[in-house]
């Protein structure tokens, strides 16, 4: 592994941190316009799924192919749904996370900017999901941990096109690979880059705790599961 990928790797969680989920608004994006138009009930609706008389019941009977829909849907919505806590290992047709499915998923998005997922990682084999949407002048990112093939954890933020501009110089930095056919199980980050046609991966690095053995991978359960 070179230089480059173990930088990306241990700094990923603090760039991300810095330049997407920055705390002070960016003062060339109105966020509270953004605001309105994500926290709007229509916002990322699908009106046959999200109708009152359609049920949980009825979600577990649908194939892979709507579910995997609805599942995408939820990585990019910023708060929970009413399906968020239905995904698990247990039914049949429930969505699990690949990453060339990412890649095939967001690569013809004319309103994604970028997409990336990072994993599997840890016991429970945890996936980290980053989607930046334009929303007018600014970009939503929306941020998803995916455990166990469960929901554990939502975010996003709302960053302008000098933070985003912040992370694509450190992604120019890496060394990228080219994206084959073959499902990769190891802990490894795909990136979709739409902004300049392109689509990658790294191989990264698992965090050890001092004595050489990997530690789990931990996320923060804010009450989706």
């Amino acid at each position: 592994m070179t230089k480059a990928v173990i930088f990306f790797s241990v700094t990923l969680c603090g760039l991300i941190n810095r330049h997407l989920f920055a705390q002070s608004p960016p003062f060339d994006c109105d966020t509270s316009k953004i605001n309105s138009i994500i926290w709007d009930k229509n916002f990322n609706r699908l009106p046959k799924y999200d109708a009152t008389t359609f049920t949980v019941q009825d979600f577990y009977k649908l194939d892979k192919d709507e579910n995997r829909i609805l599942w995408y849907r939820d990585i990019e919505n910023i708060d929970t749904t009413k399906f968020t806590s239905s995904w698990n290992d247990y039914a049949r047709s429930n969505y699990h996370a690949s990453h060339l499915d990412f890649l095939k998923f967001y690569e013809t998005r004319q309103d994604i900017e970028l997409a990336f997922q990072l994993g599997p990682n840890g016991v429970l084999w945890t996936y980290y999901t980053f989607v930046v949407k334009r929303i007018n002048e600014c970009y939503l990112v929306t941020r998803t941990n995916f455990a166990h093939a469960r929901f554990r954890y939502k975010a996003y933020a709302i960053i302008n096109k000098a933070q985003l501009d912040s992370l694509y110089s450190t992604l120019e930095k890496t060394n990228r690979q080219l994206v084959t056919d073959k499902e990769t199980f190891s802990y490894s980050g795909y990136f979709v880059d739409n902004r300049n046609k392109k689509k990658f991966f790294f191989r990264l690095a698992k965090r050890s705790d001092g004595n050489g053995r990997t530690t789990k991978a931990r996320t923060r359960n804010n009450g989706v599961v």
